[in-house]
């Protein structure tokens, strides 16, 4: 093609010259035109890809919080009855099972790792923007934001429910009411009254009722993002 060129040039052939020229430029341009065709398509699938790996980590994060937001909405339910026990002075029999797990897990504010490795391999390859979603995009954007400042607070919950704990241990004997010694064979044994007259601890399980009600508010916003997410997903 250069050959021809240079040759219609010294025979000063202009209408061979134009036309060689824009066979050269046409060529080039058809190239990377199919060149672009290719890489976009190569992006696409692997975004695709990439969007199947989020699917299944959000299916996980929702089954996670399904199964374990019950036993949150349980703990806090058992801390309002005790609460409520101590603001009476009476513990009736029918709370008196509630009132135990409520004493025995008080400390319990769990923490649930989510995945995300599917929205940071979108975020590091520079594909998150390029969802055909602007409100699945932002709902992942909001939704690691939320988990990432949830995560930043949790420590400070745990270290005042700690002094809600050390409260509880001066009146209350701990015992594993099986031979496995794990956590759900948990028992206590404890005075009511004393556990009345003492106004500290009264004013620590009131702030235990509030830790763990933040912190079960904290994880069902983020349970029904993650259902928005998941919606949003499946129209993908």
């Amino acid at each position: 093609m250069v050959v021809r060129i240079s040759q219609s040039i010294r025979q000063a052939d202009y209408g061979a010259l134009l036309l060689e020229m824009f066979v050269l430029v046409f060529g080039i341009l058809l190239a990377l035109a199919v060149d672009r065709w290719n890489q976009a398509r190569l992006d696409q699938i692997e975004t695709a890809q990439i969007v199947e790996r989020l699917k299944s980590d959000t299916i996980h994060n929702v089954s996670t919080f399904e199964q374990r937001l019950p036993n949150m909405e349980r703990n806090l339910a058992n801390t309002k009855t005790l609460l409520r026990a101590l603001e009476a002075g009476v513990m009736i029999d029918e709370d008196s099972e509630k009132i135990e797990s409520a004493i025995a897990y008080i400390d319990v504010i769990p923490s649930y790792p989510m995945i995300f490795a599917g929205y940071d391999e979108l975020v590091a390859t520079g594909r998150l923007r390029q969802l055909d979603d602007p409100l699945l995009v932002d709902l992942l954007v909001n939704q690691r934001a939320r988990y990432e400042a949830a995560q930043a607070v949790v420590g400070y919950w745990r270290d005042d429910m700690q002094d809600t704990t050390h409260a509880l241990s001066q009146k209350v004997d701990y015992y594993y009411t099986t031979e496995d010694m794990n956590e759900d064979g948990m028992g206590v044994r404890f005075d009511f009254a004393a556990l009345v007259a003492d106004r500290y601890l009264r004013n620590k399980v009131f702030d235990a009722v509030d830790i763990h009600g933040d912190w079960l508010g904290v994880n069902s916003d983020l349970y029904q993002i993650t259902k928005q997410i998941d919606a949003r997903l499946s129209e993908l």
